[in-house]
């Protein structure tokens, strides 16, 4: 399980910092103005001006000192990002205890991004506390009270491996059901594994091939790879070898091993094969359009499957607001 806690804090935040993002920014001007009076939010509002360079050229050690003067005050957002800074390193110096003070703070405060990465941490036994998969499941049920996504993705890992809790593939399928429907890309691509594998679901390609295809148009790689496998096996669409073969391109790009493999073996059966995912998938489309001879070589990204040192099913992600 330590393998798979190491993955737990990098970053791949594609919910919360789009949030922070979308949310509305005073004028920074007198957002500067209204802090420097004191006020908790605008203080918090300016640090986040600061980390995502809205308004501002993106600073992390402006971020980190309006971040702290609002955390002082009480405001658990802020205490929650500049936990994240802590734990990242990013304009402060890397120090998962603070960031452990920091996350605890606004957890007792309810705030659902700490508490997520409060799970990350007991599940990697980081930040000094004991690696301990029931007090992750702990943080992640109160995050994933309030639909927050990220929790409710780790959450639902944790019942469908059986870390810290029964096993419960069908609770884990709700759980990335409810994520996915929010955005998380890592809990469309689990459920679209779901869905073609009949686990904790019905059996249904068609529910396979959509979630595979939301998360792969913003490019996440597992997505690309198992839409490709998708095509590649006609399963739930119409076979289409070149299609197969750009998805099994672009997702190998991206350094995801079975995609590598994926596209090794394209590569290595056609001479003359372009390196280019479009141009190879346009080429293919004249010269090969049916495929390999045995598309049994092919291989998708399964629940369990080792990439390296770590293994997909546990990578945990932490969040930003």
């Amino acid at each position: 399980m330590r393998k798979l806690g190491s993955l737990c804090l990098a970053v791949a935040m594609l919910f919360t910092s789009s949030r922070a993002k979308a949310g509305h920014v005073a004028d920074f001007a007198h957002l500067q103005k209204v802090a420097a009076k004191g006020d908790s939010q605008a203080q918090y509002m300016l640090g986040l001006a600061y980390e995502f360079g809205r308004g501002i050229a993106q600073d992390l050690g402006e971020a980190a000192r309006w971040y702290q003067k609002s955390a002082d005050a009480g405001n658990p957002g802020a205490q929650a990002h500049l936990g994240n800074l802590y734990a990242e390193g990013r304009g402060v110096a890397r120090d998962e205890t603070a960031a452990l003070k920091w996350y605890l703070l606004a957890a007792v405060r309810d705030d659902s991004v700490a508490e997520t990465n409060l799970g990350c941490m007991y599940f990697s036994g980081k930040g000094s506390v004991r690696q301990d998969a029931a007090e992750a499941a702990r943080w992640f049920t109160k995050a994933a009270a309030q639909h927050n996504p990220l929790a409710e993705a780790n959450l639902a890992t944790l019942y469908f491996e059986g870390w810290g809790l029964p096993r419960d593939p069908e609770k884990a399928a709700s759980l990335y059901l409810d994520a996915a429907k929010q955005g998380n890309l890592y809990a469309q691509a689990r459920l679209a594994w779901i869905y073609e594998h009949g686990v904790g679901r019905n059996q249904d390609l068609a529910e396979s091939l959509k979630w595979d295809r939301m998360a792969a148009q913003h490019g996440y790689p597992r997505a690309l790879n198992n839409l490709g496998y998708l095509y590649e096996h006609g399963l739930g669409v119409r076979k289409n070898f070149p299609e197969a073969a750009k998805l099994y391109c672009e997702a190998a790009n991206s350094s995801l091993a079975e995609a590598q493999q994926n596209w090794t073996n394209i590569q290595s059966s056609f001479s003359g094969l372009p390196a280019g995912c479009d141009e190879a998938a346009r080429w293919l489309a004249k010269i090969a359009p049916q495929g390999l001879g045995n598309s049994d070589a092919s291989v998708e990204v399964g629940p369990e499957t080792q990439v390296g040192s770590s293994i997909v099913s546990g990578a945990f992600v932490s969040e930003k607001h």
